[in-house]
């Protein structure tokens, strides 16, 4: 349901001092209707990469956003979702979170 402030309750506490500090890395990323794998997976690796590389290949992609979150505590806000397939999910956080 939109435009209930779902948004805005998250902006809140992801800029919170005490959240900033709990997490060592932080990505925000908005959605929206088109679920695209290898744009998110991009944001994400923007937000957290000390060194910006232009990749063009998902894999390398998804390597590369391992190696940043590897080891480190992460916040990732996934905004105005409206994909509610878990085979797209599934394929999102794959190599991320297991």
């Amino acid at each position: 349901m939109g435009g209930v402030g779902k948004t805005t309750i998250a902006r809140i506490l992801y800029n919170d001092t005490r959240v900033r500090d709990h997490f060592e890395l932080k990505a925000w990323v908005c959605v929206s209707d088109e679920f695209d794998i290898f744009k998110i997976s991009e944001t994400i690796y923007q937000s957290v990469a000390k060194e910006s590389k232009q990749l063009k290949d998902l894999n390398q992609l998804q390597v590369a956003l391992g190696e940043e979150l590897k080891d480190k505590r992460f916040l990732v806000v996934f905004d105005d979702v409206w994909n509610e397939n878990y085979d797209d999910w599934e394929n999102l956080v794959r190599r991320y979170w297991k």
